[in-house]
């Protein structure tokens, strides 16, 4: 799978049987659909609601789709969504449903406004994984 701002291979990431497709160039996470509703369970955030409200709704923002991002399961343009979040998060949503692109911190950022428990290790795993600069390759 190809990382919609990079145009480089993902690595797929298992943990804790949620699998997250990341970037190890720009440090992005692509979800599919569900995957951010099985996060949010698995780290303990309460705010399902506003879990549900991001993957399935999202304000869009002017239907706009940045840099010409395109979803990596079915190529179509991503679309701009805002997350109601506090502050707001833009994030990318594929129009057809196929799932969720977060720029480095976006996600980590939705889990936290849903209310994680910052000491759930998924929790702790997403905040590394966002937070390392650093390629997998150790370069």
């Amino acid at each position: 799978m190809l990382c919609p701002v990079c145009r480089v291979d993902m690595l797929v990431l298992e943990f804790q049987r949620v699998e997250v497709d990341y970037c190890p160039t720009c440090g992005g996470v692509w979800l599919d659909s569900g995957e951010l509703e099985l996060i949010g369970e698995r780290a303990g955030a309460l705010g399902r609601d506003l879990l549900r409200a991001v993957e399935s709704e999202g304000t869009p923002s002017r239907g706009r789709s940045r840099g010409g991002r395109r979803c990596p399961v079915g190529r179509e343009r991503l679309q701009e969504v805002i997350a109601p979040t506090t502050p707001p998060v833009t994030l990318d949503r594929c129009p057809r449903g196929h799932g969720l692109w977060f720029d480095r911190g976006e996600l980590c950022a939705v889990v936290r406004a849903a209310g994680a428990d910052e000491k759930n290790v998924l929790a702790k795993f997403l905040a590394d994984l966002e937070s390392s600069g650093r390629r997998c390759d150790g370069h």
